[in-house]
């Protein structure tokens, strides 16, 4: 993945300037604040609160349509999420902004001038942080709450924007990274719905 990095040098310029400006960015307020969304954001959290809203909110002849379409969603999103990072497997921002010891050590900048200390909040990450999963998550469970229970709930794309955001506020994930995850989300959502039966779509989504 070396000569890909190298292809792409100007955009990932930007992704890490992007991540510096906002990384830097930061006071205990919201420290709290996004430790909490990133934390709501794992999946141990967030797929049991997204398990209970499906059955409080749907009804009895949609139950199994939509779990089944959730769960192939959430476990392939999982697979994809992870074939991914270990193809692509790009530095982490502590792992990318750190001075090298080596030339044989390619995870970070080779001299000081570009070097950028991380605000980290949480666990110190270092690998595989192309895509990322909490945005990934966090999106495909949004569209599939808009796509099966109406735009009343188009809100809950705020609440995916806040953990996607977190991660790079706490140090683990560059933009670009929070882009990927939530596209890959919205999209394999929008491709199980699309494939579940027409009855079983809320009349809301399907409005233009």
């Amino acid at each position: 993945m070396k000569g890909m990095f190298e292809i792409l040098a100007p955009l990932l310029a930007w992704d890490a300037a992007l991540f510096k400006f906002i990384n830097s960015h930061h006071a205990g307020l919201f420290d709290a604040l996004f430790w909490g969304c990133s934390t709501f954001g794992s999946a141990w959290v967030i797929i049991p609160s997204y398990l209970l809203f499906i059955l409080l909110a749907s009804g009895r002849r949609r139950l199994w349509t939509i779990l089944i379409a959730s769960a192939v969603t959430l476990i392939s999103g999982a697979v994809l999420d992870e074939i991914i990072k270990n193809g692509v497997n790009r530095p982490r921002p502590l792992a990318h902004f750190e001075v090298r010891g080596s030339e044989s050590d390619s995870a970070g900048p080779a001299d000081t001038s570009e070097a950028f200390e991380v605000h980290n909040i949480g666990p110190a990450l270092r690998r595989n942080s192309f895509p990322s999963g909490h945005s990934w998550t966090a999106f495909a469970i949004a569209t599939l709450i808009v796509l099966f229970f109406g735009r009343k709930y188009r809100w809950i794309y705020l609440a995916a924007a806040a953990i996607a955001y977190s991660r790079i506020y706490v140090g683990v994930h560059f933009p670009l990274d929070v882009l990927g995850g939530a596209c890959g989300g919205t999209l394999l959502a929008l491709f199980a719905w699309r494939m579940t039966p027409q009855k079983a779509r809320h009349i809301e989504s399907r409005q233009p």
